[in-house]
């Protein structure tokens, strides 16, 4: 994680300065609330208005990021990569010394609530947008990945009675598959109430 701190901090301030609303999620908002691990890469979901696309790459080019061609070479960060990245996968992905930043560009309603309800939350010198808890949990059981269901347990259990069930299950709802709904109930009854640690 070490190695990631300047770039948390340089692009947090990037996006304050161009005024885009964002949200620091993946496992730096995970290590906030739940159990601590490491991971080699940023993630983050942020609102980019069509007239600062430029702005940004300008930006991103200026921190020294890079995207990449089809046949894996860096190339420079530019609106038009950008938009296409967007259009096909919903997200921005770009490099700065073999590390890997993603931007997820909200396209639900759930992630216009989770940029709405970030919480600004100390990261070395400075503090940064960080994704909920509860709107973390969400994003996890969508994914649905082996780390990210581990990711889950350690939230529920380090978060236990603080979380808002209510949205929870609200979203849950609108958001997830019946099977991970009713996986969402049971992981809260497993480990949000009961009186061991994940394992």
């Amino acid at each position: 994680m070490q190695q990631l701190v300047p770039l948390i901090t340089e692009m947090a301030d990037v996006f304050q300065r161009l005024q885009l609303p964002c949200a620091f999620g993946g496992a730096l908002a995970n290590n906030y609330w739940g159990v601590v691990r490491t991971t080699q890469d940023v993630d983050c979901l942020v609102s980019i208005p069509a007239l600062k696309y430029q702005l940004l790459a300008d930006a991103l080019n200026a921190m020294g990021y890079q995207m990449r061609d089809e046949s894996g070479s860096g190339i420079p960060v530019t609106v038009r990569h950008m938009r296409d990245e967007v259009d096909q996968r919903k997200l921005i992905e770009c490099f700065r010394q073999g590390i890997r930043a993603e931007l997820f560009v909200p396209v639900v309603p759930l992630q216009g609530e989770i940029l709405r309800r970030a919480v600004l939350m100390p990261f070395e010198d400075q503090q940064i947008p960080i994704t909920t808890a509860e709107d973390l949990v969400l994003l996890k059981l969508a994914f649905h990945r082996e780390k990210d269901l581990r990711d889950v347990r350690g939230i529920l259990w380090v978060q236990r009675g603080q979380l808002d069930l209510d949205y929870l299950w609200h979203w849950s709802k609108r958001t997830l598959e019946d099977a991970a709904q009713q996986e969402l109930v049971s992981l809260i009854e497993q480990y949000a109430t009961g009186p061991e640690p994940p394992t």
